[in-house]
């Protein structure tokens, strides 16, 4: 039985009525010790990863048997984070690299924001639990204008790098559509290819297909529709979905960050009609509460992935969501990934982008890199988009259940 002792010294601040003296004694520390006997190699550490077994892993390792990858998680799971290696561009693969496979991730950090922790942290859960021989470099080229994406690209040819991870907005894949070397193979996990609708051969979309999430859960109405909304980019592209694929649609009311009293908008037709939510879930809670309170009961409600999160379970009462359905396009996801993905604090069973991001990689690592390994998802590549199978889901009191 595996045992880890933990020290822990926490020195509190004393504080006076009249004065306020900081300690002169050092903060707190933790120390991770290690009191297993024998030496715990690269393959150990790696099965620590995969059993997730965080602390123990924290208390095994030492930087002459690790690899990059394993000192990354080191780091970070231990808040050292300006000991990051790979997140800086540099070499992130084992330390021997001269047989690696080069993988570049394009991050435009200041247009996809807190996305680039996602996407960093997913590559590493894939990286570090197939422990595949790569080096994987962060090229960060700030927005997407196109000198940044031009220098960046620029760059990535002159390292000789030819397989991109690069989640990027519609104008910045665009313009890798027209203007990348066609002997470069970008993976971008933000999009779905018919936001662009150009790829070239050598450009694979992750996104997910919210026409098709759309088509399903309209599959589960034979009633008229009323569409809440918030006006939003992502918003108005469902609304317009739901629009062409239904003649049913009598309503569309938008909730503006105000969250006023929905009065005016809920009368005898809810109680025919199912409502289909294009909302964020701060705001499904607040219509579906609203609908509820004038004691309103819709056919049915209807969502996409968007609202596809645990905390709906804990903010709407199970009495007010027993009618609603929820597309879902995440599936399988291999448990030694997904628990190495835990350890980063990345849920990834409800974080398509993440999810998306795993299977990109290991789409280009299994398919381009001549590494002649077998891939470990199931989703497989159609045109130049992800072939996803979405499934719709309805919730018990504790969780999410699949009805098709």
């Amino acid at each position: 039985m595996r045992q880890i002792l933990i020290l822990i010294c926490l020195v509190p601040m004393f504080a006076f009525a009249k004065v306020q003296k900081i300690s002169d004694i050092p903060p707190a520390s933790i120390n991770y010790i290690d009191i297993e006997h024998g030496n715990c190699d690269a393959n150990c550490l790696q099965n620590l990863v995969n059993s997730g077994m965080e602390f123990s892993f924290l208390s095994r390792f030492k930087e002459s048997n690790a690899n990059n990858f394993l000192s990354n998680l080191y780091a970070k799971l231990s808040g050292n984070i300006k000991s990051l290696i790979a997140f800086g561009g540099l070499d992130g693969g084992s330390k021997n690299s001269s047989n690696s496979v080069k993988i570049a991730v394009l991050i435009p950090q200041q247009v996809i924001k807190g996305y680039s922790h996602v996407v960093s942290d997913a590559i590493f859960s894939y990286v570090i639990s197939q422990n595949i021989n790569a080096d994987i470099k962060f090229y960060l080229s700030g927005n997407e204008s196109s000198a940044s994406l031009r220098n960046a690209l620029s760059q990535i040819k002159r390292d000789g790098i030819s397989l991109v991870v690069a989640p990027l907005t519609v104008n910045g894949a665009r313009y890798i559509a027209s203007n990348s070397d066609p002997n470069t193979f970008f993976f971008i996990p933000t999009l779905n290819y018919s936001s662009v609708g150009s790829s070239s051969g050598n450009i694979f979309f992750g996104g997910i297909s919210y026409e098709d999430q759309v088509r399903e859960l309209l599959n589960k109405s034979s009633s008229n529709l009323i569409i809440y909304h918030d006006g939003s980019y992502l918003a108005k592209t469902l609304n317009g979905y739901v629009e062409i694929n239904s003649n049913n649609v009598i309503a569309k009311n938008m909730v503006d960050n105000s969250k006023r009293a929905l009065f005016d908008t809920i009368d005898e037709k809810f109680n025919e009609s199912d409502v289909f939510l294009n909302l964020p879930l701060s705001k499904t809670e607040f219509v579906i509460n609203e609908i509820s309170i004038n004691k309103a009961k819709p056919k049915a409600y209807l969502t996409t992935q968007i609202n596809y999160a645990p905390k709906l379970l804990t903010s709407i009462e199970y009495g007010n969501r027993e009618n609603l359905y929820i597309a879902n396009s995440i599936s399988y996801i291999p448990s030694d990934i997904s628990s190495t993905a835990s350890l980063l604090g990345l849920d990834m069973e409800y974080n398509w982008v993440a999810y998306s991001t795993a299977i990109g990689i290991d789409y280009l690592y299994s398919t381009y890199s001549g590494a002649n390994k077998q891939r470990v998802f199931d989703e497989q590549i159609s045109g130049a988009g992800i072939r996803y199978d979405t499934k719709i889901y309805k919730t018990t009191r504790y969780k999410f259940i699949p009805i098709n």
